[in-house]
């Protein structure tokens, strides 16, 4: 990863801190940070050659010092924490389940500074600890309640139940409202931004690419998970305006404007629209990659988004229709689990994304979003040059800037980047 490039995603990624919504794990099962910083096992100065250990050894310094995850808890007491309590009638957001279940996760009571620490996403350690030091340890110390972040499923999920949200743990419109950034999530750049604490997956006859298996398993999780919340939200009360498109409302009435330039197509004009923005570059993936599933997957898309747009009222159908398209994007996670995506593969997808990137930029801001980190993923499993990351870094700085963001803007400089 260039200089350049981690700048821009630590300025991206910073505000995400505060969009932790996991479920908190049994505190009677929580060790806590400092059962892990013995010099001896995760905290050392400096990182172990892979010829010595199977681990790096300073991965308590890399989370204390440089992984935004330990200031989780101290987000709740700076100005702008305080401010959204106040706006959301909080009295201490320090000590309110609404905020704690999210920005302390991994901590227990008496350690919650620590924020959102270890066990957050590596398991309740109570029952493991004093055994996973042994050899060939791992699999029983996951029936004692490590997660398996070895394998790329439960990784997608665990990352995602932060970063996109869960049942009553997420990021709503009230909470947006309120100043909270909205989530937005790409599993093999945010991997690639926060401080590296573990070993590179190596390349493997059937994975030719780890990273690129990687990047699509995150996106069809991504999927499933978006759906299981629409579904949750539906199934209470709807409509719940996080889980719409925000430039449906949220665009200018006077000036042209771009949303305004788009239109509606065939959709009536006031008419609510899904928010597919997080998984706008899954349709050119799913061509690529699983053309024998591209019929099911747009099928249930647009009945979905159908749904969506005809009925203000229509929340137990919407909940159903939300369903269909998370067994679709489940299927697909069992598909990429097995996929090769080699270096001819990767190029497809990043092409497709490249051809389709108008459709993509006329979704929004977050679609956009999320074309840039996929491309910055693909381009960096390729081993693309300083040229192209030079480009890409400049993507990430036009969003950066969501109220000049003008779609065909956008779609020309993404097609520069890609064909650099």
């Amino acid at each position: 990863m260039t200089i350049l490039r981690r700048a821009v995603l630590a300025g991206m990624i910073a505000p995400m801190v505060a969009g932790m919504a996991a479920a908190q794990p049994p505190s009677h099962n929580l060790v806590g940070a400092g059962g892990c910083q013995s010099s001896n096992c995760h905290g050392g100065a400096t990182p172990l050659p892979e010829s010595q250990s199977r681990i790096l050894g300073n991965e308590y310094k890399t989370w204390s010092v440089e992984d935004k995850h330990s200031l989780a808890y101290s987000k709740l007491a700076e100005p702008r924490g305080k401010r959204m309590a106040d706006i959301l009638k909080i009295r201490d957001a320090a000590t309110d389940t609404r905020c704690t279940v999210c920005h302390e996760v991994g901590s227990p009571a008496k350690s919650l500074s620590d924020g959102v620490a270890c066990e957050a996403c590596h398991g309740p350690a109570g029952d493991w600890l004093g055994t996973h030091i042994q050899p060939n340890s791992h699999a029983d110390s996951v029936k004692r309640g490590m997660n398996d972040t070895k394998n790329l499923e439960v990784r997608a999920q665990t990352c995602l139940s932060c970063h996109l949200g869960s049942g009553d743990r997420a990021v709503d419109h009230e909470l947006i409202a309120a100043g909270h950034s909205d989530l937005a999530f790409e599993l093999r750049t945010f991997t690639f931004a926060q401080p590296s604490h573990h070993r590179e997956t190596k390349p493997t006859s059937g994975d030719t690419l780890p990273a690129v298996r990687e990047w699509a398993i995150g996106q069809s999780v991504a999927l499933t998970q978006g759906m299981q919340l629409l579904a949750t939200h539906a199934a209470k009360a709807w409509p719940e305006f996080s889980d719409l498109e925000c430039y449906q409302c949220h665009h200018d009435l006077r000036a042209d404007s771009w949303r305004i330039q788009r239109g509606y197509g065939n959709r009536k004009p006031g008419g609510l629209q899904v928010n597919l923005a997080r998984f706008a570059v899954l349709r050119d993936l799913v061509a690529q990659a699983a053309p024998d599933r591209r019929a099911t997957f747009e099928s249930s898309l647009s009945r979905l988004d159908g749904l969506v747009s005809a009925h203000l009222d229509g929340g137990a159908e919407i909940a159903q229709a939300a369903q269909a398209v998370e067994r679709t994007a489940e299927a697909l996670t069992a598909k990429f689990l097995t996929l090769d995506f080699d270096a001819a593969a990767a190029q497809s997808i990043a092409q497709a994304i490249a051809a389709d990137i108008q459709r993509i930029a006329d979704s929004g801001v977050n679609a956009a979003e999320q074309a840039t980190m996929s491309l910055d993923a693909l381009s960096s499993a390729l081993a693309g040059g300083q040229r192209k990351q030079q480009a890409i870094a400049a993507l990430y700085t036009y969003l950066e800037h969501p109220s000049l963001y003008n779609p065909t803007d956008f779609a020309a400089k993404f097609k520069a980047a890609a064909n650099q």
